[in-house]
């Protein structure tokens, strides 16, 4: 744990990965804070840096991406890493980029309209890369468990 929160302050992050839209006077009143404490207490949790910012979950489906893959990410040499990464940014369907040990240099998350689209994307985008020399894609068959790490 981070010593520099306390037991208050890790019940008013719980509130918010409930729900990062809730009022302070919601927190305040479940807390038993007033809200100008929970401001307060708001303004040093993000000075320090462990709220990164505040998110909205979309549903990719009903937005009409149908398949979510993982691709393993071959690449001839380490030097080509960030030259790599500044690409996988353009492309809009890539959402996570993780540098990783192992087999793979960089494993990314993308969402795609279907298994053409999936094959387009990794034909036309990722695999045209200068630097990538081959890609593994692991199709998401579904996303049991999503949720941050414990308070």
């Amino acid at each position: 744990m981070n010593p520099s929160i306390d037991h208050t302050d890790r019940k008013i992050l719980k509130y918010l990965i409930r729900d990062a839209r809730m009022k302070v006077t919601d927190i305040a009143s479940y807390v038993g804070m007033t809200s100008a404490a929970i401001h307060q207490r708001l303004a040093k949790i993000k000075k320090s840096g462990i709220i990164k910012g505040y998110n909205v979950n979309l549903d990719e489906k009903r937005l009409g991406y149908h398949t979510c893959a993982f691709v393993g990410i071959f690449m001839d040499r380490n030097s080509h890493y960030k030259d790599i990464v500044t690409k996988l940014q353009r492309i809009d369907e890539v959402v996570e980029a993780h540098y990783t040990t192992g087999v793979y240099g960089l494993f990314v998350k993308l969402y795609a309209k279907d298994n053409d689209h999936l094959m387009q994307i990794l034909n036309t985008k990722i695999q045209e890369i200068k630097g990538i020399t081959r890609t593994e894609t692991f199709i998401s068959l579904e996303e049991p468990i999503d949720r941050t790490v414990p308070i």
